[in-house]
């Protein structure tokens, strides 16, 4: 009977240690929406924060495949077991308990463009009493932004159209994220002295990866991408910015 016990034990721990190895080598799913400079398919490549996470997979040595669908797909399909990671994502208390979330691994800095001759910094939201400011139909923005009456609020169908509004003096400034906003500029190929980015921030949000809580290795992939981001996060977001032509 021992011997039996001994046996069945042994087949028992070879087995486990068979999925495990199988398990490691399915490739994880990625999936994400275009978000440009983030994530987008370009000559340039597929993204700053595709660049980031993947090569922290890689690292680690995971395999992965990746697909572009719509976000809402992107969210549900992850809680509901079709996708395993997302590459970037912004917290929440429903995200937190939905997902588990990385450590953060860049910061989404929302800057102001303004026109060269007028060089707008913001210090607090009475900075812009009187000003023109150039606001995206339906954009969440933070800082409490669309609840100051002192502004004179332009609509935009989006971002292009803001930066239009502002080169032809229809608004005078603009609040966007500060990657996208220098992709946008640069993909319309306005001069460069001709828009002026604000040194300070109307806020700045951290972004975060994010893997299903009931993927078998979880806890492993999260812990896998905390240590790269930081590690070599630093160091490799400047290299990235440089290969997208968004370095100074």
């Amino acid at each position: 009977m021992k011997k039996f016990q001994t046996t069945g034990w042994r087949i028992l721990i070879a087995i486990f240690i068979v999925w495990s190895g199988l398990s490691q080598s399915v490739p994880l799913r990625l999936s994400q929406d275009l978000w440009p400079p983030y994530i987008m398919n370009s000559a340039y490549g597929s993204g700053i924060a595709y660049d980031l996470v993947t090569s922290a997979l890689d690292s680690a040595g995971y395999e992965f495949e990746y697909t572009v669908k719509p976000w809402s797909r992107v969210l549900k399909e992850t809680l509901g077991g079709q996708n395993d990671v997302i590459i970037s994502l912004w917290k929440s208390e429903q995200r937190e308990r939905d997902y588990l979330m990385t450590d953060m691994y860049m910061y989404n800095n929302m800057v102001f463009i303004s026109r060269s001759d007028t060089n707008f910094e913001y210090e607090s939201l009475e900075n812009l009493k009187g000003m023109r400011v150039a606001l995206i139909n339906n954009y969440a923005y933070g800082g409490n932004l669309r609840e100051y009456p002192e502004m004179i609020s332009i609509r935009s169908i989006d971002l292009p159209n803001s930066i239009r509004q502002v080169l032809t003096q229809r608004a005078d400034i603009i609040v966007a994220d500060e990657a996208v906003g220098k992709w946008t500029v640069k993909e319309m190929r306005v001069e460069k002295n001709k828009l002026y980015f604000s040194h300070s921030y109307l806020d700045s949000t951290p972004l975060h990866a994010a893997v299903r809580r009931d993927h078998p290795q979880a806890q492993k992939i999260v812990s896998a991408l905390n240590q790269y981001f930081k590690n070599h996060a630093p160091e490799k977001l400047k290299e990235l910015k440089t290969k997208y032509g968004l370095s100074e």
